[in-house]
Formats: structure tokens, C-alpha cells, sequence
């Protein structure tokens, strides 16, 4: 029963940690934005993204990511024979990804903190997509366990790079577009 209940926080704060990683990315891309406002709409707008990014990221995130490793780590060493299985440990390298994608984030915070963020909006909004690629990789090798060859996964890889490739683009266009409208 223990190593249910252990099972049920891993997921839900991983889902809480992920929902910070889809999250703060989306804040970088309107503060980014926000930068080419006129004064003072440009500074009151960066001092409360700064403030949000910051709430996010250590009231949330950090906490979110942290006990999810704790309880990750807890289930294995509750089920030794994890050890010996090999979507373990490429789910332990995807997490870790996963990790420095969240040190990024934190340091992306602290250069908009000091005004030192020079990236756009748009390069945010790539940059939002990462995460994704990698809960999917996760998830398919939690759910397929030893049942997925390295093929299927690439295919998986693959399959999910494209779909989120035709999103963005079908995303820009009608951006473009809606850009483009006249107002009524």
C-alpha cells in the first residue's frame, strides 16, 4: 500500500512540476514581448512578469521537481528490480533532461530579473515545446516498459516532433493572420 501511495504523489507532482515547465516558458514569451511596450507600460509589465516568474518558479517548480525525484527515487529502491530493466535508466536520463531544461528556465528568470534577456518572444515560444517532447518520450516508456523497441520510440520521437512542428506553423499563419485583420 505504501508504494501506492508514493506512486500517486510521484504523479501528481510531476504533473504539478510539468504544468510549471509548459507555464513559465508561455511568461517568457509575453514578458519578451512585453519589452517592445512604451514606458511605463514596459516597466510595470516586466516588474510582474518578474514577480510571476519568480512565484512560479520557486514556490511551485522547484518544490514540484524536487519531490518528484524524492518519490521517484523512493519507488525504485522500493522495487530493486527497476534497476535491472532498461527504460529505467532512459527514463532517469529524459527526467534529468528535464532538470537542466528547469536550471535553464531559472537562469532565463534571472537574465530578465537584470534586464540581460536578449531572445524574442518567438524564439519562447520554441523553446515551450521541449518539455513536451520529452513528457511524451517518458510517459511512453512508463506505460511500454520493455514492450517498446528503440525503433518505435524514434518513431514516437519523430511523430511527436512533427505534430508539434504542424502546430506551431498552423499556430503562426493564423497568428499572421489574425495580426493582419482588420479591427471592427
Amino acid at each position: 500500500m505504501l508504494y501506492s501511495w508514493v506512486k500517486v504523489f510521484h504523479i501528481v507532482f510531476m504533473v504539478s512540476w510539468m504544468a510549471g515547465l509548459f507555464y513559465l516558458p508561455r511568461l517568457f514569451v509575453y514578458h519578451a514581448e512585453s519589452r517592445a511596450e512604451d514606458d511605463p507600460r514596459r516597466a510595470i509589465l516586466g516588474a510582474q512578469f518578474t514577480v510571476m516568474e519568480r512565484r512560479l518558479y520557486t514556490l511551485i517548480m522547484r518544490p514540484a521537481m524536487w519531490i518528484t525525484w524524492v518519490t521517484g527515487a523512493s519507488l525504485v529502491l522500493m522495487n530493486q528490480a527497476f534497476l535491472h530493466q532498461p527504460w529505467l535508466w532512459l527514463k532517469v536520463f529524459l527526467v534529468a533532461l528535464l532538470t537542466a531544461y528547469h536550471v535553464a528556465c531559472g537562469r532565463t528568470i534571472g537574465a530578465f530579473a537584470r534586464g540581460d534577456a536578449t531572445r524574442s518572444g518567438e524564439w519562447y515560444r520554441v523553446f515551450n515545446e521541449a518539455p513536451t517532447l520529452v513528457l511524451v518520450l517518458a510517459v511512453a516508456l512508463v506505460i511500454l516498459k520493455d514492450a517498446i523497441t528503440p525503433g518505435a520510440l524514434g518513431a514516437v520521437l519523430i511523430g511527436t516532433i512533427v505534430a508539434v512542428v504542424a502546430g506551431y506553423r498552423v499556430y503562426t499563419v493564423a497568428r499572421r493572420r489574425d495580426a493582419d485583420a482588420p479591427i471592427a
